[in-house]
This record gives C-alpha cells, sequence and structure tokens, in this order.
C-alpha cells in the first residue's frame, strides 16, 4: 500500500510542476525553445510544385536565431516535379526565415539531368534568387573535362554555372569519362 501511496504523489507532483511551467500571464520572457531532431526533413514548395526538399540525419531548432545546424545532409532539387540534383554535404546551416542554407565538408552537389558534378567544401544556397553561390575552390566535372577554380553561381540543375576565378580546364577522352 505504501508503493501506491507515494506513486501517487509522484504523479501529483509531476502534474503540479508542468501546471506550474505554462505560465501565459506575460510576466516572464518567453523561453528559448530549443529541439533536437533526428531524421529531420523540410520541404519548399511554389504554387504547389516542389521545389528543394531536404533531410538530415540530425536537426538543432534555434527559433531564436532564426538558424537550424544541420549534420549529414541531403538537398533535393526539382522543376516541374521532376528531380534534377542532389547536394550532400556533411554539415549545414538554413536561415528559417529566408530560406538560405550553407552546405560544408565534402561537399558533392550532382546534377541528375546535366551529368555534372561539382565537388567543394562549401556551398550556399541563395533562396531569394534561387542560385548555387560559393566563393571557395570548386571542381566540376562535366561529360568530357574538368573545369576547376575558385568562386561558383549555378543553377540548381547544373544546366549554367560560372567558375569566376583562377579556372583551369583540363579535356578527358570519352573512354576516360567519369559516369
Amino acid at each position: 500500500m505504501n508503493k501506491k501511496i507515494v506513486f501517487i504523489l509522484l504523479i501529483g507532483l509531476v502534474i503540479a510542476g508542468c501546471k506550474g511551467r505554462n505560465n501565459n500571464s506575460g510576466d516572464l520572457p518567453p523561453v528559448n525553445a530549443e529541439q533536437f531532431l533526428e531524421k529531420f526533413s523540410m520541404v519548399e514548395t511554389q504554387a504547389g510544385k516542389k521545389q528543394w526538399e531536404l533531410e538530415a540525419a540530425r536537426a538543432l531548432l534555434q527559433e531564436s536565431e532564426q538558424q537550424t545546424k544541420l549534420e549529414k545532409i541531403k538537398l533535393k532539387f526539382y522543376k516541374e516535379e521532376v528531380l534534377t540534383s542532389v547536394l550532400i554535404a556533411e554539415k549545414g546551416d538554413i536561415n528559417t526565415e529566408t530560406g538560405d542554407m550553407i552546405a560544408t565538408g565534402n561537399v558533392v552537389f550532382t546534377s541528375e539531368t546535366e551529368k555534372v558534378k561539382v565537388e567543394t567544401d562549401q556551398l550556399n544556397w541563395d533562396n531569394k534568387r534561387k542560385k548555387i553561390v560559393t566563393d571557395s575552390f570548386v571542381k566540376e566535372t562535366r561529360p568530357g573535362g574538368i573545369v576547376t577554380g575558385y568562386g561558383l553561381e549555378a543553377e540548381p540543375d547544373l544546366s549554367r554555372s560560372v567558375i569566376k576565378r583562377e579556372v583551369k580546364a583540363q579535356v578527358i577522352p570519352q573512354s576516360k569519362e567519369m559516369k
């Protein structure tokens, strides 16, 4: 019988503790609501059509800073509901207000439609301009060659890209092209 009384008292204390935390009187400043999530995903649509889909193994939402820190990310871009390209990186940050993203650590960005692969240490998604950009060193492998340099601005499907400075190109015979 003693165990039942102790159990009931513990339940009562937990309920009382929860009621004390819900203070809607406005006397206390809002608490920074940070959340840690496993298997995080987020989708951006425009006129009902998927623009991009973000997946991450882990995410830390920091509402006060309007930022989400991501680990092991995969970002898929779509055009007319068709997958056009995929970005994979070790880490990333997303501004939850603007939708801008930064991917860092062994970043590989591959175009499904153009058969292009970009490798770098950092890529940024400019959500307003709908462009992939970076000032870092990039290696871009396309059918027929490899282009390296610093700085990149590209369409999300890599149909058009510009490497900005110190550009070097290497032609690869078709038999040795990367698949």
